[in-house]
């Protein structure tokens, strides 16, 4: 589709002590004896190497871990760590470097493996495969290549992945709405809205637009009289109205600033306007819109002829850098 737009001393017995003890030091008395920052509880000496203490103690003797209570368990602190986190008992269970909580929480990084698919704001969340194809335009009026290499990306996460030589994609991403978002070294991106779900199918058509390309859409621009300049620090909103349902004379109001919008006569011939005509094409696009996490829209159809409203109303949008955000947009006649 095309849419413009840190050294450790070895005691006796092989137990790794910590920094600053010594062959003879039988135990941790105060803080100086274990330096680095790591602290002294009772007989054990905590470090960010798990290490407990500088001689051996007796297995249960307590101690701390990052500020977590813990217990020495042959030299080192904590029982059934993961993380640097003490995953206890009721249920809990440390599968490789991952904490899953009876509860459902995990205390890694959003992506993170846990038992029941990624860690996701704190929570075990569950996956589903996504697939689908990038596809770069390098010239405003030739057709799309497979753009390969390419990254995509789940908005507000960690999960991403990389196309492959025929521009496709497959990663697993977090069961609900996510905005993708594809992006390419000397391209604009594309961030689309898409449903992830435990039935699929996922798949999803993402496209890059060459910095050649949008020079070239600039230029055309400026040919039509219209000395405009697209500013790549700013993104662009690119709404698709629904083919059977748009009539012509539809519009949009944004919560962010913008310079310009753009539509298409029947030619597909860009027009500076803030409405969709009524023999042209129905995409209509605001350029250079200010950067948020938030922009709202609000699509009106013809005063007494149509009302028009997002596919998804309500939705929040990110405007990025160098992107054009998609949104599609359906209307239907007034009664």
């Amino acid at each position: 589709m095309r849419y413009l737009f840190g050294f450790v001393c070895v005691c006796a017995l092989g137990v790794v002590p910590l920094v600053g003890c010594s062959e003879t030091q039988a135990e941790c008395e105060s803080a100086e004896d274990c330096s680095d920052g790591n602290q002294c509880t009772e007989d054990a000496c905590d470090s960010a190497s798990r290490t407990c203490s500088n001689t051996p103690v007796d297995d249960g003797t307590d101690c701390t871990f990052n500020s977590i209570a813990g217990v020495c368990v042959s030299g080192v602190c904590g029982q059934n760590l993961c993380q640097g986190v003490v995953c206890e008992d009721d249920g809990n269970e440390c599968t490789g470097d991952v904490c899953n909580f009876a509860d459902g929480t995990c205390n890694v990084s959003d992506g993170t493996s846990c038992s029941t698919g990624a860690c996701l704001d704190g929570v075990c969340a569950a996956l589903a495969t996504v697939s689908g194809t990038v596809t770069l335009f390098e010239n405003y009026y030739g057709p799309g290549t497979p753009a390969a290499g390419a990254t995509v990306s789940v908005h507000g996460t960690s999960l991403s992945t990389t196309t492959d030589e025929d521009g496709g994609f497959s990663f697993d991403v977090f069961i609900g709405d996510w905005f993708f978002r594809a992006s390419k070294e000397d391209t604009w991106g594309f961030i689309e809205l898409g449903t992830v779900s435990t039935t699929g199918p996922n798949g999803i058509g993402l496209e890059v637009d060459a910095d050649a390309f949008v020079a070239q859409f600039e230029q055309e621009l400026k040919e039509q009289g219209l000395k405009i300049d697209i500013d790549d620090t700013k993104g662009v909103i690119a709404m698709d109205f629904d083919r059977v349902s748009y009539l012509g004379g539809e519009t949009a109001t944004l919560s962010e600033s913008y310079d310009f919008a753009i539509a298409f006569d029947a030619d597909g011939n860009p027009v500076s306007s803030e409405k969709l005509l009524s023999d042209g094409d129905r995409v209509l696009s605001f350029f250079n819109v200010d950067l948020t996490e938030e922009l709202t829209v609000t699509p009106m159809g013809v005063e007494g002829v149509n009302t028009c409203s997002l596919d998804r109303p309500g939705t929040v949008y990110p405007v990025l850098a160098k992107s054009v955000t998609f949104m599609p947009v359906g209307c239907t006649p007034v009664p």
